[in-house]
């Protein structure tokens, strides 16, 4: 029976692309080849890493997670890496390599062939990985102190431009910090990251990497200290640039606390009655408030308000559609009293609200008698009357049903018309107003939902005639159905 030849893996990897003064990733594949072959044995798979240290733990490998699995797995008899620092710099993950030994791994670099199963081997495998950590950590260490030193000169740690910077990091470039001054004002004056996104994709302004805005590109650059100038190292103010900055202190910290301010699940403002319930008449995405500084302010002297379609960076969102806040909350309330005062909605809701408590009984019952069944199985399996398999076999899907019953009595219980009293039903139009009057804008949101029933409000197109004066008939109320709901 002939003998199948060794399979070995070959690894190569670079720290940094582009630097001359490592060997390339090709180059050290094809030394490897050429000892691998000399060896009379095969080629496996190729694992490369390019760009990406061996050192630091936070970085991700695929080319070595992938050569480890095959390692682990015994699906290849051994690795070759041009250099063992090329392998790693981590004793750590040399041990891995000495654990998956016990199977006969062969271990080899271009030059000589480390045995996993003896001592001698082992302590030679060691060593050349210690030394190449003690390296790494020397190197860190330099580069750490090379960092701070020119951080405390103002001198940038990035090897990429800074937007509104020149390539030295100081020199501010004004054409881009203009851009830096009118998008932290917007900001602060409350408009949105997305609409500010698109605008600057739009325009064709770039980040300093060349590439369209993103959110998190936006944030980074607008909150970066140096906007005024302040040099950071390692999170504490270490320096100051010269000359006048970018932004003011003032003005930065401001937009700092802005963006920290900023959490997902925030409660909808108080500003905005509509938030959330009404839709755009074009592409039916649910419009969002923005204030309008640049706009008259109202004659109390409160910043103009608007809803609007607002574009996504991710897409979505028309743009074409825009309202005045103050006269769209003030149409939808009169609309939702008139709503709720008509008999024949009052006849609705009393309809509706008997249809939710014969359900509200019926699952009130369902729930007590599952309930009860399932203390029986309890009590049984206590007794010993059943055993536990067949006990599981049984309250496994009760559990369930439970959870289902109490799931739709906790949605029955958020319905508009679960709400509804027949004092409610039967209040005059005065009343009603009162009612609305005295409420705050989360307790008229839900009267809103009261009178909507489910259905959707629309903002259609402004007349192009008269676009600023706010028309009524522009607002329609619609049935829903399942293909045309107003997306988020």
């Amino acid at each position: 029976m002939v003998e199948q030849p060794q399979t070995l893996d070959i690894y190569a990897r670079v720290s940094r692309l582009g630097d001359d003064r490592q060997r390339s990733t090709e180059g050290q594949v094809d030394d490897c080849t050429i000892v691998v072959e000399d060896r009379g044995a095969q080629v496996g798979e190729v694992h490369v890493d390019s760009g990406r240290s061996a050192w630091n733990p936070r970085v991700k490998r695929p080319g070595w997670d992938r050569m480890m699995q095959r390692l682990e797995e015994g699906a290849t008899g051994g690795v070759i890496v041009w250099d063992l620092a090329r392998f790693s710099r981590r004793p750590i993950e040399g041990e891995r390599l000495i654990a998956a030994a016990e199977r006969g791994l062969t271990v080899l670099d271009s030059e000589g062939e480390y045995d996993l199963t003896s001592p001698s081997g082992k302590k030679a495998f060691r060593d050349q990985l210690s030394t190449a950590a003690y390296e790494s950590d020397r190197l860190s260490t330099r580069v750490k102190r090379g960092k701070r030193k020119k951080a405390a000169a103002g001198e940038p740690n990035v090897s990429t431009r800074p937007f509104g910077f020149e390539s030295d990091g100081v020199t501010i470039r004004e054409s881009e910090a203009a851009v830096i001054r009118d998008l932290t004002a917007r900001v602060l004056a409350g408009e949105s990251q997305d609409a500010l996104i698109v605008e600057l994709n739009e325009r064709g302004i770039l980040t300093s990497y060349g590439k369209p805005w993103t959110r998190a590109g936006l944030r980074q650059v607008l909150t970066r200290p140096r906007n005024a100038g302040r040099v950071v190292h390692l999170g504490t103010v270490v320096a100051q640039l010269p000359g006048e900055p970018i932004l003011s202190e003032d003005v930065f910290d401001r937009l700092v606390a802005l963006y920290a301010a900023r959490r997902r699940g925030r409660p909808t403002s108080d500003a905005y009655l509509c938030s959330g319930t009404v839709g755009c008449g074009l592409c039916e995405h649910i419009l969002t408030g923005r204030p309008r500084a640049n706009m008259k302010p109202y004659p109390d002297g409160s910043v103009r308000r608007q809803y609007w379609c607002q574009p996504r960076a991710n897409g979505g969102g028309c743009g074409r559609i825009s309202v005045d806040q103050r006269e769209l909350d003030r149409h939808v309330g009169a609309l939702a009293v008139a709503i709720l005062s008509d008999p024949r909605h009052a006849a609705a809701v009393e309809a509706a609200a008997r249809t939710v408590g014969e359900r509200r009984r019926k699952l009130d019952a369902e729930i007590a008698e599952a309930e009860e069944l399932a203390e029986q199985l309890a009590t049984r399996l206590g007794k010993g009357e059943i055993t536990l398999r067949r006990y599981d076999a049984a309250a496994r899907p009760l559990d369930r049903r439970i959870a289902e019953l109490r799931r739709e009595r906790t949605e029955l219980e958020a319905s508009p018309v679960a709400e509804v009293t027949p004092e409610m039903v039967a209040a005059s139009r005065e009343q009603w107003q009162q009612r609305w009057d005295g409420a705050t804008v989360p307790e008229r949101r839900a009267l809103l939902r009261q009178a909507l029933r489910g259905r959707r409000l629309l903002v259609m197109p402004a007349d192009p005639a008269a676009p600023r004066r706010f028309d009524p008939t522009r607002i329609k109320v619609v049935e829903p159905s399942a293909d045309s709901a107003p997306q988020p």
